[in-house]
């Protein structure tokens, strides 16, 4: 004589699901408790640290010159035209060479949503993203930056995503000097995962 259980298909079902999914909890809830108890790491930032972003951090624009200064854009007003944020302002002229350049090459920071769409289409690698990422100010107008004040920018960083020692003045900010004997650490490997 045979007997058959009565057991539904969704009772079964449920009791698989509730079981994986109260390992993944638990497993999720240990990893808490295990950071909770864990190392802290915090960076000194900005008395004695400062971390240098890596090469494709898109920060403030910058403008690309040539040797003899004068900046690449030939002021076609793609950067402008792609936007999304209609933050790009350029007005062209003809310098006494003959070449079209930008008269007015404003950008307005506090609209900017640092996509990189400007960085993309200009045709001349003149636009770019560079690495400077403290520009905070106290009125909106300080953020309405110009084509001297962009072609003095700092570039992009050779060497980034690593944390470097740094000195901070309430004049002068904070500055870094990355050379060969200065010590550095990737603050991403002293994290604990897992």
């Amino acid at each position: 004589m045979s007997k058959t259980l009565n057991v539904k298909p969704m009772e079964l079902v449920s009791g698989w699901i509730g079981w994986i999914f109260f390992r993944d909890l638990v497993g999720g809830l240990s990893l808490t408790l295990s950071y909770m108890f864990s190392k802290t790491v915090t960076e000194q930032y900005p008395d004695k640290e400062k971390w240098v972003p890596y090469p494709r951090y898109r920060g403030h624009h910058f403008l690309n010159t040539n040797e003899e200064g004068d900046v690449n854009c030939v002021a076609c007003e793609l950067c402008a035209k792609i936007c999304p944020c209609d933050c790009i302002e350029v007005v062209p002229y003809e310098d006494e060479k003959g070449n079209r350049r930008p008269k007015v090459f404003d950008i307005n920071l506090g609209r900017c949503l640092f996509c990189g769409l400007c960085e993309d289409a200009c045709p001349a690698d003149a636009i770019k993203l560079g690495q400077l990422y403290e520009f905070s100010s106290e009125t909106s107008q300080a953020l309405n930056v110009g084509r001297d004040a962009l072609m003095g920018m700092p570039r992009k960083a050779e060497e980034g995503g690593k944390v470097y020692d740094a000195e901070f003045s309430l004049l002068e900010g904070v500055s870094v000097n990355i050379s060969a004997d200065n010590k550095s650490h990737d603050w991403w490997k002293k994290i604990r995962r897992g």
